[in-house]
């Protein structure tokens, strides 16, 4: 007692001495350590833009003029260059610490203070000299960005900057001369007009020429004219001749040597697999064509290095394969680094030997790592992870790995329909581990060290974990997991042939027991089961490239289980209806299907509106009438229909009897959700955001004990609309580019059954229809 109590009342000094040091500050000025004839920059006021006529172009050139403008004072408020804190802790730390010498104050000094922002550091007229180059590249020849600087009223050493940004005209492209067609040694013939995406009447911007210069140079590198450079090529524009017109001619340079217009072979190639520079290479071997160096064993199979060097003798020296056959090799994760040189080794026959330096990286790596969790499920708690990895353990690019990790979590946002429920009955603990074997390409007999111009990985999971929900029940948990993804820049396919996850009820509490009594189809889907499944994931994602554009993802998902088993055991005579078991334990038997769609379209540079709709279905039949509770949908949290909790609405118009223990019995097998979410920018990185969301789950089968929890329930087109819940609210997201924190408040609007109020607004209490949410990353 005595211990705590001293403990407490550090606490209590220690915070005391911060706030009256900090009160002691505040009465410095924050202004007098500023160097004579100096001012303290602080922000900039309102850019005023002649000029914008809304177009996507002007958006572009905008926002690239403001990247350099925009510069966060002292004490900026979440990265503004704009607005800043009331209270600049930074400044008052400085200013009274910048001359401490004593250990406290230099403690301080590190911890808190802020050195001054000068505008003679901002340098306001150099920006605006850059920024009216940059409008220039856009096609504005005639922008002219000038600054002035005004000092403030309440403290004379203190300055805000101004900007005045007048864009006039844009300027267009109304003749273009465009190269001569090549005739390639192959007898292709390139035309330049065919390939360009600059046309007449487009708005001259310099970085689509640069795009244009380099689109032309890879068409020719990747037929082996391994000389020609960016530099050979000469983009002339005249804007003098007629005003606000652009006259472009694009010609080759003179004075060159003939071989650089000549297309070049590959002749030897050299592998050089080091893992010491200071060691010396003693061995070679030759395989496929390839010359592999390297020191008494080769760590890497040659196969390897046959199947993803695609420069191969006698071929056309090509840029695409150049990059794909580095990336190729560094996506092996056994090399730390990759380096290709191409050297002229017969200038008559235009032969180009390559060496490739191969370094090979450590092959043991280890990660300890605190977190902090956020789930769609609301549930949040700190964890460990520890990770020990082996890799290229067979010559291959292969990574073993070991994961052990931690975790309590607890739920967060209790609102209408578990609000009697206390933190300490929603919260758990889990423990697990992971053995991971991934290899870089497909592991199968027939396709073993088969090279595909694809991302692929293989990999093979043994899991064990262990569940313990407080008060109620703990379930153990075994896997094993085969997958094999195939990936391009847009692409994805995942498919997962073995998945048997067998999941144990190890311990019931008398509360959990009550429940399952209640809903006995709860208690089938939450018993020891073995679920032995295999599925296929497709994922289409475009790029996002910026304003004026749409971004679509694309998630499908179908998968089964116990179909076969259910064969098999059907083929030796067992009903098929019959529930059977295998290892001691029934097996689940379903198929289940998920499709998910996300719109994004960048309005401006400084709002986007987001769209997504989901749906999914799950059906059980044969061997077991219910799907395994894992298996089952469910709506509502962070990343749903964020005006509830999880598990807090339906299945259906269902409204559970015992509102403690409601949210285990509000899952379905059916699902659907639709949300939309306008995204804005507030100040500097922080973001704000307007939401709607709407959704439910039900049964695929009527539950005489969730009673209007199924379709089939359904009246008529008015009732199902009737049983879609709905939320609105707005956030607030700080986007730190590597990481967004986000808070959501989300406002029930209507409620999927019948209640107390009449209407379609139908929550009784407005204070039980707010749900508060703290997350990381975007809902969607």
């Amino acid at each position: 007692m005595n211990r705590n109590l001293y403990s407490r009342t550090s606490i209590a000094h220690a915070l005391l001495l911060l706030i009256g040091t900090i009160l002691a500050l505040s009465s410095c000025s924050v202004t007098q350590h500023i160097p004579e004839g100096e001012l303290l920059y602080i922000g900039i006021g309102k850019t005023r833009i002649n000029g914008d006529d809304g177009s996507d172009a002007a958006d572009r050139a905008i926002s690239h003029m403001e990247k350099v403008l925009n510069v966060p004072p002292n004490d900026a408020f979440f990265g503004s260059a704009r607005s800043r804190f009331r209270i600049p802790i930074g400044l008052w730390f400085y200013n009274g610490f910048v001359n401490d010498s004593t250990w406290v104050g230099k403690r301080l000094y590190k911890l808190f203070a802020e050195e001054p922002k000068l505008i003679s550091d901002v340098r306001p007229d150099v920006r605006a000299k850059q920024s009216q180059f940059i409008l220039h590249e856009h096609g504005y020849f005639n922008a002219v960005v000038t600054d002035s600087i005004a000092r403030s009223s309440s403290d004379s050493l203190q300055a805000r900057v101004y900007y005045k940004a007048d864009l006039g005209a844009p300027y267009l492209y109304d003749s273009i001369s465009y190269m001569e067609p090549w005739l390639l040694g192959s007898g292709e013939i390139l035309n330049h007009a065919e390939l360009s995406k600059i046309h007449k009447g487009d708005q001259f911007n310099f970085a689509q020429i640069l795009q244009d210069r380099n689109m032309l140079v890879t068409n020719l590198r990747d037929r082996g004219y391994y000389f020609y450079a960016p530099d050979l090529l000469v983009y002339q524009v005249d804007t003098l001749l007629t005003p606000g017109k652009v006259y472009m001619q694009v010609r080759e340079q003179s004075g060159y040597p003939n071989y650089t217009f000549e297309p070049w072979r590959i002749g030897s190639v050299h592998v050089l697999l080091t893992e010491d520079d200071r060691l010396a290479l003693t061995d070679t071997m030759q395989f496929k064509g390839i010359t592999l160096h390297y020191r008494e064993h080769p760590r890497v199979r040659p196969a390897v290095f046959a199947n993803r060097v695609q420069l191969r003798s006698g071929e056309l020296y090509s840029q695409s394969l150049e990059q794909s056959t580095r990336q190729s090799l560094l996506g092996l994760g056994a090399f730390s680094y990759v380096d290709m040189q191409f050297v002229a080794s017969d200038t008559l026959h235009n032969l180009l030997d390559l060496y490739i330096t191969a370094e090979l990286d450590k092959p043991w790596d280890s990660s300890l790592s605190a977190v902090f969790t956020t789930k769609s499920n609301n549930f949040i708690g700190p964890g460990l992870n520890l990770s020990l990895g082996r890799r290229n353990l067979f010559g291959g690019g292969e990574r073993l790995s070991l994961d052990l990790y931690g975790s309590y979590e607890w739920q967060t946002n209790r609102t209408r329909s578990n609000q009697d429920v206390s933190i300490s009955d929603i919260n758990s603990y889990e423990v697990g581990s992971n053995l991971n074997l991934q290899a870089p390409r497909i592991l199968l007999p027939w396709l073993y060290d088969l090279h595909l111009t694809h991302d692929v990985q293989t990999t093979y999971t043994l899991s064990a974990s262990m569940l313990n929900r407080a008060r109620y029940f703990q379930i153990t948990s075994l896997g094993l997991t085969a997958s094999y993804s195939v990936r391009n820049a847009q692409h994805q396919h995942m498919i997962t042939p073995l998945r048997i996850h067998y999941n144990r009820l190890s311990r019931q509490s008398e509360n959990f027991q009550k429940v399952i009594t209640d809903n006995p189809i709860l208690g089938l889907s939450l018993r020891s089961q073995l679920i032995p499944q295999m599925s296929y994931q497709y994922t289409f994602d475009n790029i996002f490239t910026g304003l004026g554009s749409h971004h679509l993802h694309i998630d499908l998902g179908i998968s089964q289980a116990g179909n076969i088993l259910n064969g098999i055991y059907s083929l030796a005579g067992r009903n098929y209806h019959e529930t059977k078991k295998l290892l001691g334990v029934p097996f689940a038997q379903f198929v289940k299907g998920t499709a998910e769609l996300r719109y994004t379209y960048g309005i401006d540079r400084n709002q986007s509106l987001a769209l997504r709709a989901g749906v999914g279905a799950i059906y059980s039949y044969g061997n077991m009438t219910v799907a395994p509770y894992s298996e089952q949908f469910y709506v509502g949290g962070a990343n749903s229909i964020r005006a509830f909790t999880v598990r807090s609405i339906g299945p259906g118009r269902f409204v559970p009897r015992n509102s403690r223990y409601a949210f285990m019995d509000q899952i379905g097998e059916f699902k659907l959700e639709m949300n939309a979410e306008y995204r804005f920018r507030l100040a500097g990185d922080l973001h704000g955001a307007l939401f709607l969301d709407s959704g439910n789950v039900w049964l695929l089968r009527p539950d005489e004990n969730r009673p209007g929890g199924s379709l089939q329930e359904i009246t008529d087109a008015k009732d199902f609309f009737k049983q879609l819940a709905l939320g609105s609210g707005v956030g607030l997201r700080y986007d730190l580019n590597y990481l967004v924190i986000r808070f959501d408040v989300g406002v029930g609007l209507h409620l999927p059954f019948e209640t107390t109020r009449q209407g379609y607004y139908n929550l009784p209490k407005f204070a039980n229809s707010i749900g508060y949410h703290f997350a990381v990353g975007y809902p969607f």
